[in-house]
């Protein structure tokens, strides 16, 4: 027969041996779902800012081309313009006479040119919102008649 102090030890040390509590077990779970749900979120965000600004970057593109045919590929007079690039980019050109300001005293320039006021407004769908990007410049050309 075994001696009760040692029977005493074997079952204690069985007691010690066991597994997680079921307290721990859910607060490891808990943890786990917390920050797994914040990386999720966090790739979430980083691919719809990803997306958005690659449309952007194609919006400027778009722009880019459709600004350097201005006065290339048309005459510069006033007018406004709209179309498509693609079956998602639309654009609305404005152009208009543009006047600078007349500073006292400052020199008056040698060459007579005509200013207009470029404004380039690229629009896509982002899923349910319209997006768009706008853009400005100036060009120059030489009046009717000068040189």
């Amino acid at each position: 027969m075994i001696a009760p102090s040692i029977a005493t030890r074997m079952s204690a040390g069985r007691r010690s041996v066991g597994g997680f509590t079921l307290l721990e077990v859910l607060a490891a779970f808990v943890i786990f779902v917390l920050v797994f749900g914040g990386i999720l979120e966090t790739l979430s965000v980083a691919g719809r800012n990803s997306r958005r600004s690659a449309d952007i970057s194609a919006a400027a593109q778009w722009a880019q081309s459709k600004l350097d045919a201005v006065g290339v590929e048309s005459p510069l007079e006033d007018g406004s313009e709209s179309g498509r690039f693609d079956d998602r980019f639309r654009y609305r050109l404005e152009i208009r006479t543009f006047e600078p300001p007349v500073i006292e005293g400052a020199a008056q320039p040698a060459v007579a040119v005509d200013m207009f006021r470029i404004e380039l407004i690229v629009t896509w769908e982002d899923g349910y919102r319209e997006r768009e990007q706008r853009f400005v410049t100036v060009r120059s050309r030489l009046k009717q008649g000068s040189v």
